[in-house]
């Protein structure tokens, strides 16, 4: 039988996931580390990792009532992870087509249902949507909020980019809008260790 119990708890090799994107929803759609890579990892595969991943990004203050509710209906946790999966597919498929150009006609109803979610679970909307934080599914609706939210403001939307090394999105806030890499730690850095070994293995021959 499946339990809630975590397999998301980083092993030896495995880096803490990266906070690069600039924005909540981005963040989520980030969550599979390395994901063309051979160390891919997924940090938000199981409830637990779901809920560290939350806590982590601010989404919760505090995590123990999912924690024990997650305890006590295991079957239910598990299907939330799969909605997070769920979720973080379709906040890929949406904002990867706004990227690409082709628009969200196609992918824009696979989002939907997380966001009307979480405006029926709002508890006050005013300034900003709020939510009581005992479902397990609760820490889906900010994501998804933010989300719309991202989609509906084109100043935003416009800084929207994927990284020229890796898949992952994230917002460009810097002055001259020119951001290519998810982080220049991570994927720049290996931008330039590969132009350099290209030009040593050039100048060998």
């Amino acid at each position: 039988m499946e339990t809630a119990q975590s397999t998301s708890r980083r092993p030896a090799g495995v880096r803490e996931l990266p906070i690069v994107a600039g924005h909540l929803a981005l963040d989520f759609a980030n969550t599979v580390d390395n994901p063309d890579g051979p160390q891919r990892f997924d940090h938000v595969i199981d409830y637990p990792g779901l809920l560290d991943w939350a806590a982590r990004r601010g989404v919760l203050s505090d995590v123990d009532t999912l924690r024990s509710t997650a305890s006590r209906h295991p079957r239910r946790a598990i299907a939330t992870a799969r909605r997070a999966a769920v979720l973080r597919d379709a906040l890929n498929a949406v904002f990867g087509a706004v990227v690409d150009g082709t628009g969200t006609a196609e992918s824009w109803p696979r989002l939907r249902p997380f966001v009307s979610a979480a405006i029926e679970h709002a508890t006050d909307s005013s300034p900003e949507p709020t939510w009581d934080f005992t479902d397990l599914e609760s820490p889906l609706w900010p994501i998804a909020d933010s989300a719309y939210s991202l989609l509906t403001g084109p100043a935003a939307l416009r800084r929207l980019k994927r990284c020229a090394g890796c898949p992952w999105l994230f917002l460009d806030q810097s002055r001259n809008g020119s951001r290519r890499w998810c982080s220049m730690e991570l994927c720049g850095t290996d931008h330039k260790i590969n132009l350099y070994v290209a030009k040593r293995a050039g100048s060998r021959r």
